[in-house]
């Protein structure tokens, strides 16, 4: 007679379960459960769940301080820069020079070498800067275009001289490609248009020399003939560089106290669109011949110190962004090995390797998600108190107060990287805590 089989000890079924012997395929947990589990131990761990969560609102505060702050004082400059200087400048360089002596005449036997060649002595211009202007309204990208003359000259006022930055312009035209009359704090620039001998100076000028309005300077420079200008009006563009060097005249009086009749170095042209100064430079070069600037060349210098200061921010909220991550990372890491006994019961209940991967990544998500909430909230606090702090500054751009860019992309950047780094710290912990085996557990050889 056979005798009956033994029942199977409590300890031999946690084996077999363990080892997928007689296992019974148990569905996914619901997801109810899952957040049920995964909030309970967060909660649970209170502490140190609150310091992951510091971490991470602290990264995403100084993700988004940092960007409005640099934001600001870069596009304080751009749009100030901009609104007193054109898109792209034509300058009198020509691209496809005359050719020389030699070259003139290689097909004949006039010389065999030239020893010196004497320079031209014609002044360098715009050849036929007016039809240019013309045909640059034809051009799709172009708004307006205004013809001037540029040089430096010495304006003296009461003992005191100063090199200023000269600028001859038609004011009409100049208006609809740099609308100066928004600068103008003294005066009218109208009565430039109309008065023979007027100049307006920037507030620096007018500053160091001490002039007002209805004041009349001494103006000369080399190779041309010596001015009297009366002062009408005086601007501020809030660029230091520019209010305390420039100044505005009429074409021919430019022409005349810098000794260039009749002469163009410059078309100034505005676009459209400001982001297309380069492919229009480059169309404007091949189809007039002359050298054009876009203003992103013209400012490249400045552009590259924003682009300089915009990567070491971007490195520093990077890295404290890693510091919160290691943050999340080490407490994770700690909640699995206290919890290796709550897991394998866990997994004797019948949750899969993939329930407990999805708790712990959940945790990581609701901390970081938390610190990214809040870091917006702090950020966004953060930018307005900045934004009203008392300063005075002068250097490329002037201002009173800290200058502040809030775009909201800046809360939408900070979610997102809190959200990357959530998720990429507690994926190490999760897949841990997944490949608990219960049978070690209750053996005692983990935990």
């Amino acid at each position: 007679m056979a005798l009956p089989a033994a029942a199977p000890s409590a300890r031999d079924r946690v084996s077999a379960r363990s080892s997928g012997v007689g296992e019974r395929r148990v569905p996914f947990a619901d997801l109810r459960t899952i957040v049920f589990i995964a909030v309970r131990q967060l909660w649970e761990r209170k502490l140190l769940n609150g310091i992951a969560v510091g971490g991470v609102v602290l990264g995403v505060l100084v993700l988004i301080a940092m960007n409005g702050i640099m934001q600001g004082f870069s596009m304080k400059f751009t749009q100030a820069i901009l609104k007193i200087s054109p898109h792209v400048i034509i300058l009198d360089t020509e691209l496809r020079p005359q050719p020389s002596i030699l070259a003139r005449y290689e097909q004949g036997l006039v010389a065999t070498q030239v020893a010196h060649e004497v320079p031209s002595d014609r002044q360098a211009r715009i050849k036929r800067p007016y039809e240019i202007v013309h045909a640059l309204h034809e051009l799709p990208d172009v708004k307006a275009a205004a013809p001037s003359l540029s040089g430096m000259a010495l304006i003296e006022f009461a003992g005191k001289t100063k090199s200023i930055d000269l600028r001859g312009i038609d004011v009409d035209k100049q208006e609809k490609v740099t609308p100066l009359s928004q600068f103008v704090t003294a005066g009218s620039i109208a009565t430039l248009g109309v008065a023979n001998d007027g100049i307006m100076v920037g507030s620096g000028v007018a500053a160091d020399l001490g002039l007002h309005v209805g004041d009349v300077v001494h103006a000369a420079a080399p190779g041309g003939r010596p001015l009297d200008l009366k002062v009408v009006a005086i601007f501020e563009a809030e660029i230091p560089p520019v209010d305390k060097v420039r100044a505005y005249a009429l074409l021919r009086n430019a022409q005349t106290l810098l000794g260039r009749p009749d002469i163009i170095s410059r078309i100034e042209v505005l676009l459209w669109d400001q982001d297309r100064g380069v492919p229009a430079s480059d169309r404007i070069e091949r189809a007039f011949g002359y050298d054009a600037e876009p203003w992103q060349e013209t400012n490249a210098n400045f552009l590259a110190i924003f682009a300089m200061q915009g990567m070491i921010a971007n490195f520093v909220v990077a890295a404290i962004l890693l510091v919160g991550g290691f943050g999340i990372l080490s407490i994770q890491i700690m909640i699995v090995l206290q919890k290796q006994r709550d897991i394998a019961i866990l997994r004797s209940v019948g949750l899969r390797r993939s329930d407990i991967l999805r708790i712990f990544l959940l945790q990581g998500v609701v901390i970081a998600l938390v610190g990214g909430v809040l870091g917006d909230l702090l950020g966004k606090l953060a930018l307005g108190q900045l934004a009203k702090i008392r300063v005075h500054m002068e250097g490329l751009v002037k201002s009173d107060t800290f200058l502040i860019h809030e775009d909201p992309r800046f809360y939408l950047y900070g979610l997102a990287f809190a959200l990357v780094v959530g998720v990429f710290a507690s994926l190490l912990p999760a897949i841990r805590g997944s490949r608990v085996e219960p049978v070690d557990v209750l053996r005692g050889q983990i935990g």
